[in-house]
């Protein structure tokens, strides 16, 4: 999943497919990508080049109940775009976000 800051869009990729599902609070972007690269296989480039600087953290990750509600939710966009996870994906997704507590 590329990091959402720089996750560009055409404007008819989202009149066609749609925007911002805002029924998901902190994994809009991530439903949004899940949709559009994994569900409707909207093709993406590499740009090789920073454009942006991001830092750690962010809403979902402010509290460990936040990152809880992320990862539910996180769950949600799956079965949403029928996204059949590897069953590790369901522990290792979550672990590899406690770096950011540290």
């Amino acid at each position: 999943m590329p990091p959402h800051p720089t996750f560009f869009v055409k404007k008819d990729i989202y009149n066609k497919y749609g925007a911002f599902d805002l029924n998901f609070k902190t994994s809009a972007d991530y439903e949004l990508m899940l949709r559009l690269l994994y569900r409707y296989k909207v093709k993406a480039g590499y740009l090789p080049e920073y454009i942006i600087k991001m830092r750690m953290g962010g809403q979902s990750n402010v509290t460990t109940k936040n990152r809880i509600i992320a990862n539910i939710e996180d769950r949600k966009t799956w079965e949403v775009n029928g996204v059949k996870p590897y069953f590790f994906t369901l522990f290792l997704k979550p672990l590899r976000k406690i770096t950011q507590f540290l």
